[in-house]
């Protein structure tokens, strides 16, 4: 169960990373804190743009 908690994360953080708008993606520095597990990963802004476009 841990293993789909962390694949979880690695979603939610590769969302962040591709958000359209260049101002709500993460740095590099918070990107490995989220990676490593010392900032919580929140949802990132409107993920269903991103999902239906890959639909």
């Amino acid at each position: 169960m841990e293993d789909v908690k962390m694949m979880e994360n690695y979603v939610m953080i590769a969302m962040w990373c591709i958000q359209e708008d260049l101002s709500l993606r993460p740095t590099m520095k918070k990107v490995t804190q989220m990676l490593e597990g010392t900032v919580e990963v929140s949802v990132p802004p409107n993920p269903s743009s991103f999902m239906s476009a890959i639909v």
